[in-house]
């Protein structure tokens, strides 16, 4: 499978493939391939990774805000991006990458509904507000019982990280039959413990498989 990969805010692609190497090990070594691309809108850097990691740094939109008219900016430069190189068959985002990768998949659903899904499956990690850009709020259930996003997804998430209550959310958009809900008990982050690792990587490459029929 060909995975699109979308960072967190004030980060950049190189320093989510360094976050995602041990869930993707695995998959790699099977032929799976991981392309990730840079935010759109140069960023100052998170404060945890400013002095460790080297820039530039971005982020898709606005942060800490409703993002108004640089969510459809975002969509749309992740869209020409998609049809230059895609097709993809799954995205994983973390953070921000992650609620874009939502807020992608709504959208196509909402304007595409005769068509497949514009994904195969997302691994969410740690995921922030997705927002529906359509109305430019926060992504809500369509009516009880719907979901907005009904392919098989993955959402990683941390106890003590300060969008845990969000990306129970974005968990909650999602058809529950086909999500898979692991909490790695830690902060705003993919951690690097064994443990750890060898779960995440073990709920995507289950979820591969079914994609796969395997």
């Amino acid at each position: 499978m060909k995975f699109l990969c979308l960072h967190g805010a004030g980060t950049n692609d190189e320093i989510f493939d360094l976050q995602s190497g041990g869930i993707r090990h695995s998959l790699e070594e099977k032929g799976h391939t991981f392309r990730f691309i840079n935010g759109g809108v140069p960023s100052d850097p998170e404060p945890e990774i400013a002095s460790i990691m080297d820039g530039p740094f971005y982020k898709h939109y606005t942060v800490n805000t409703p993002p108004g008219p640089t969510l459809s900016t975002a969509l749309q430069y992740t869209l020409s991006i998609i049809e230059k190189e895609g097709p993809f068959d799954a995205v994983m985002g973390f953070s921000q990458g992650a609620a874009l990768a939502c807020s992608l998949l709504i959208h196509h659903a909402k304007t595409h509904p005769n068509e497949s899904p514009l994904f195969k499956m997302a691994v969410f990690i740690c995921g922030a507000t997705a927002w529906d850009v359509d109305n430019g709020l926060e992504a809500l259930q369509p009516t009880p019982g719907t979901y907005a996003v009904g392919i098989p997804t993955v959402h990683i998430v941390g106890k003590q990280d300060p969008l845990y209550a969000e990306g129970k959310r974005l968990y909650g958009l999602c058809e529950p039959e086909k999500a898979v809900f692991y909490d790695h008990g830690s902060r705003h982050m993919i951690p690097f413990d064994l443990v750890n690792t060898e779960k995440m990587a073990g709920i995507v490459e289950e979820t591969v498989k079914q994609v796969e029929g395997l």
